[in-house]
């Protein structure tokens, strides 16, 4: 895990559920992803274009392992 700079709080949700995500993405490349929890809290995760390239790849990763470790069993 990156080290954390310092001054910048932590922030941890739980996240039991979700009724509804929702991705849009601005003029400005930024990205967004809402979740909606089933007491109708929304959660808005923000980021921008390189960030999102990085999830996206780790994703990517973590899906590839997660069907190698199923054709296994």
């Amino acid at each position: 895990m990156a080290k954390k700079p310092a001054g910048l709080s932590e922030v941890d949700l739980d996240v039991a559920d979700v009724r509804r995500v929702a991705t849009t993405t601005d003029p400005q490349g930024e990205t967004i992803i809402s979740l909606e929890m089933p007491g109708g809290q929304i959660i808005n995760v923000v980021f921008g274009p390189v960030t999102l390239a990085k999830l996206e790849a780790l994703l990517a990763k973590a899906s590839e392992a997660q069907a190698e470790a199923a054709t296994i069993q």
